[in-house]
């Protein structure tokens, strides 16, 4: 019992005979008030009591033995080097094993590319070796006197490199070696850098890392190949137990996806010639959208639409006067800007050839032109102007507009006049002038046959400078206008079903289909549902898949076909775009590469003495045996209350009761 509860309580006690002595004040001369003042006292004090609810703290304690954690290798690698039936058998042994039984607290992990309980027998199945992952694990057990086990070949395959990892200083780490510690002849590409893709024409680098293992330097040929052709070698001089970088430059053609095969020249003496090749892949598009703005007078927009498109590598503008214009076929977007009577042919190619275009008037344009080309609208011609502020249309629906704080930006300039439209338009911004709403558009949208816009206003480039001077950065807004300009460069006929897949993958790998399918802003939709037709062309087998889907797009787990050709049909029941394509699995298996144990790197995380071959197990659980740890003694502090309020109340109904009782006898009442 602690001082400050004692305190309490005395506390209690003279509150309960301070109300008293003020409700009964002649106890002294009244034998009926000094009972009375008895009962009172009492229900006071237990009344007290209930509110203080005392407690008293006591300890429990208990004997817990330390942990010893065994994390077993059950990745395909360990099948090359050791006999899986052994490491069965070792399993099977630490688990019944009764010393360890009665001195640890013994549980078993598997790992490969993740970390699972062990229960049932290894299957050493995993396509992947993550141990890194291990060792953050180990490093999260926080319990004292805990031990660790790494059983494993070190062969990794996935995560960071676990050399540069290492087991808390406060485990009890040790690593048994499965496989073969000796070093046999081996040289073998370690890492191809390639870009994903290529722009048509262009070059595009290769870079190659190669080594071997021997005492003596190498001259060995390294050749790259497609379809059977070689299309470059040469011969490399790797100094020994070291490796080389070397480099081959392509050139991007012809549009499609280019499947490379690099391969170093095995050495005389290597028994393990799986790892001198390898296959890659890189395609080659010619997908950016050429912008052409034409106008023949120098404005800030120019230097606008310059900066704000500069930064997307998917569109490409150029900037031209109507002079220096001949045709505008080669190009998925005109911006016409300000238009007046020299861009007459110019607009008249758009409209012949459906071309996209985007119409920006102002001060300087030439209505009675536009007027005169049948664009879909007329405005009256009135050579005074005026600035109107923009207002955003909540019932837009073409594409997604946001990251544009419309309310803020500063007006547009243009000329004054009423707009008559003799074909529908969707309204993206509308007018305010003087803080009073206008009938009439700012920007409009029409899709019917060509994507035509029309923006009535000059001065964009205060709307990026205001941007900026809210949020100091033009990010967002140049990536909400970049969007609105993909929108009007993108053609209707492009396909909207979008599908990402290596040309040429292993098998087992952690590979996925990933499908896109895009509205007419080319922006990612998931409300619907697709399927894969999937045929292995070698043994004709057939099978269709619903695809998995997420927030932005869906998918399908290639990591479960078998090595062949195969060819693929996406679609839905539900929309008309569908998608073929065709890829490669390989049989493959970067756990297959390596036919002994990385002792070097496994020695790097513990000292030599935690560190056992496979052959000295017996040795290893003679060790945890003599280790003997000391049981973990655990406190567990619990409170517990020092009444009991059923009682308690009882006891308080009592006083009250007997109180009255005795009043009533005495007929105070």
């Amino acid at each position: 019992m602690t001082s400050q509860l004692l305190l309490l309580l005395f506390l209690n006690s003279a509150c309960a005979l301070g109300l008293t002595l003020v409700l009964y004040r002649n106890i002294r001369k009244d034998k009926t008030q000094r009972v009375l003042a008895l009962f009172r006292f009492l229900s006071f004090f237990l009344l007290g009591l209930l509110l203080i609810n005392p407690e008293i703290e006591a300890t429990q304690y208990s004997l817990d033995k330390p942990k010893l954690i065994f994390a077993f290798d059950n990745s395909e690698s360990v099948k090359q080097v050791a006999a899986p039936s052994e490491l069965n058998a070792l399993f099977e042994q630490l688990k019944s094993d009764e010393g360890l039984n009665e001195s640890y607290d013994l549980n078993f992990l598997k790992f490969g590319s993740g970390l699972s309980s062990l229960s049932d027998s290894l299957s050493f199945s995993e396509t992947s070796t993550d141990i890194s992952k291990v060792i953050d694990y180990a490093n999260t057990l926080k319990e004292p006197e805990t031990s660790f086990v790494l059983i494993t070949d070190g062969n990794q395959t996935l995560g960071k490199d676990y050399n540069f990892n290492a087991f808390n200083s406060k485990l009890y780490a040790d690593v048994l070696i499965i496989g073969d510690t000796t070093r046999f002849i081996d040289s073998k590409i370690d890492l191809i850098n390639l870009n994903t893709y290529a722009y048509f024409k262009n070059k595009f680098p290769v870079e190659i890392f190669v080594s071997q293992n021997t005492a003596q330097p190498t001259s060995q040929t390294l050749s790259l190949s497609e379809n059977g052709t070689v299309l470059a070698q040469k011969t490399l001089e790797i100094p020994s137990k070291s490796s080389v970088k070397t480099e081959f430059i392509l050139t991007a053609e012809p549009v499609g996806m280019k499947v490379l095969n690099v391969e170093l020249e095995p050495l005389s003496e290597e028994i393990n010639p799986l790892n001198n090749q390898k296959t890659v892949s890189v395609e080659v598009i010619d997908s950016r959208s050429r912008i052409l703005l034409v106008s023949d007078f120098l404005h800030p927009d120019i230097g606008f639409f310059n900066r704000v498109l500069e930064s997307d590598k998917d569109l490409e503008l150029v900037y031209k006067t109507t002079e220096e214009v001949s045709t505008i076929s080669e190009y998925d977007l005109v911006i016409f800007y300000q238009p007046q009577a020299s861009f007459r042919n110019l607009i008249r190619q758009a409209k012949k050839n459906t071309i996209n275009h985007l119409i920006i008037g102002g001060s300087h344009t030439d209505y009675s032109l536009l007027n005169s080309l049948n664009l879909g609208f007329q405005k009256e011609v009135i050579s005074s102007t005026e600035e109107y502020a923009p207002v955003l249309n909540p019932d837009f629906s073409l594409f997604l507009v946001k990251d544009l704080n419309i309310d803020i930006y500063p007006p547009l300039k243009d000329k004054f006049g009423d707009i008559q439209f003799n074909t529908t338009y969707s309204t993206l911004l509308g007018k305010q002038m003087n803080g009073i709403a206008v009938d009439s558009p700012l920007w409009i949208f029409n899709t019917d046959q060509v994507k035509q816009s029309v923006l009535f206003g000059e001065n964009l480039w205060k709307w990026r400078a205001k941007h900026y001077l809210e949020n100091a950065s033009f990010t967002k807004f140049d990536q909400a206008f970049q969007r609105i300009i993909q929108f009007l460069a993108q053609s209707k006929s492009k396909n909207k079903l979008s599908v990402d897949v290596e040309p040429v993958i292993s098998s087992g790998e952690n590979q996925f289909i990933k499908v896109k399918y895009y509205n007419e802003n080319f922006e990612s939709d998931t409300r619907f549902n697709f399927d894969i037709t999937l045929e292995n062309i070698d043994s004709g087998q057939v099978e269709a898949f619903r695809l998995l889907k997420d927030e932005e797009a869906y998918s399908f787990d290639l990591s479960k076909l078998e090595p062949g050709f195969y060819s693929y049909k996406i679609q839905s029941n539900e929309v008309e775009p569908s998608k073929e394509g065709q890829f490669q699995v390989l049989e493959y298996s970067s756990e297959m590469q390596s036919m002994n144990a990385d002792i070097q790197s496994l020695s790097k995380l513990v000292s030599n003495d935690n560190l056992y071959a496979f052959a000295n197990r017996t040795k290893l659980i003679s060790d945890l045996k003599a280790q003997k740890p000391k049981p973990i003694q655990k406190s567990i502090k619990k409170s517990d209350s020092l009444i009991n309020f059923e009682w308690l109340i009882l006891l308080l109904a009592l006083t009250l009761s007997l109180e009255w009782l005795f009043r009533k006898y005495k007929g105070l009442i």
